[in-house]
């Protein structure tokens, strides 16, 4: 099995004369005395001269390299204690041919395996027979980006591995376009550009946060409706750092409704003018934040996908009830 790695404060080290030239994962994995698998993993969350480098970086004497995790924190996850398995059913598929599945994860599904043993997309996917790309590690099988675990969506894996390595480069040089809608606290300018760097936090390690030396993160956005207390957005990702809807909201003071990691749930409940508005936003613990549209080409067929998906039935139910809060307060 894998590690993981608990919240901690940053460890420091200064690049020894023995180790000019060496990759920072490994460096990382002598260090932290981890595989070269979470080394690499864990080298995304760790700064080299207070900015962050990839994995793959060669390290020069001398150079301090900050990572926010210790070696006795590390702990492997045969001997964690595991939360009970959470069982799925299979998405709705809106795409599927013999190179890529296409499909509606819904909130509450991990995309891949992480802490814990929860049942991931990944598992199901498996379990239904699908084949899946062999690129990457074995636990993330098919898996060229993702969405967290409590946002809801549209979802692409590969079956192949030709259509994996064309697809990865795809998103990674931004040819894929994303389009989320969320619901937020508070009413934000019409439309706008959230243009701030995001980084690992350096003591709560499953937060982000905005940092002037993290990695660049622009968020593109413009209000559908508003209420208020509270307005539907759309919004285009220019980046794909790790929680940037959620945290570029917060930043902008407009957190993500039900988002209890970035102030979004306590926020919106107390907004909540009514009884039945305010005990709807008490049940919904995880963030109102959809991937409704992926547009892309078909990395092997070169046919255009455009593919939509409905807003999942609690938000819709908590427009309906802003709306109704609107209309009854007139």
């Amino acid at each position: 099995m894998y590690s993981i790695v608990n919240d901690s404060q940053l460890k420091t080290w200064t690049v020894q004369e023995s180790e000019n030239g060496q990759r920072l994962d490994v460096f990382l994995a002598h260090h932290l005395k981890v595989s070269r698998t979470i080394a690499t993993r864990l080298a995304a969350d760790c700064l080299v001269n207070e900015k962050p480098r990839k994995s793959s970086h060669s390290l020069k004497t001398n150079e301090v390299v900050q990572c926010p995790h210790e070696e006795d924190e590390v702990i492997n996850v045969d001997t964690a204690q595991h939360t009970p398995i959470v069982k799925h059913e299979f998405p709705p598929v809106l795409f599927e041919d013999e190179h890529l599945i296409i499909v509606n994860k819904p909130r509450g599904l991990t995309v891949h395996a992480g802490a814990g043993e929860q049942e991931t997309l990944v598992d199901l996917l498996q379990q239904r027979g699908t084949p899946l790309s062999s690129l990457g590690e074995e636990d993330r099988a098919g898996i060229v980006h993702r969405l967290d675990k409590d946002t809801s969506g549209v979802m692409v894996v590969c079956k192949t591995n030709a259509a994996h390595e064309i697809l990865a480069e795809d998103f990674a040089k931004r040819r894929v376009k994303k389009t989320y809608i969320a619901l937020v606290c508070g009413v934000p300018p019409q439309q706008g550009r959230i243009d701030t760097p995001i980084f690992r936090h350096p003591v709560q390690r499953k937060k982000m946060t905005v940092q002037a030396t993290g990695r660049a993160a622009v968020t593109d956005y413009k209000v559908l409706m508003s209420w208020h207390q509270f307005a539907l957005v759309e919004v285009d990702l220019k980046t794909g750092r790790t929680h940037q809807i959620r945290v570029h909201f917060q930043y902008i003071n407009h957190p993500v409704v039900g988002d209890a990691v970035y102030s979004g749930y306590k926020r919106a409940v107390s907004s909540a003018k009514n009884s039945e508005l305010k005990s709807a936003l008490r049940e919904m613990h995880y963030q109102a934040l959809h991937a409704a549209r992926l547009q892309m080409e078909h990395p092997i067929t070169k046919v255009l996908l455009d593919i939509e998906t409905p807003l999942p039935e609690d938000m819709q139910n908590l427009i309906e009830l802003l709306n109704k809060e609107t209309v009854g307060s007139r």
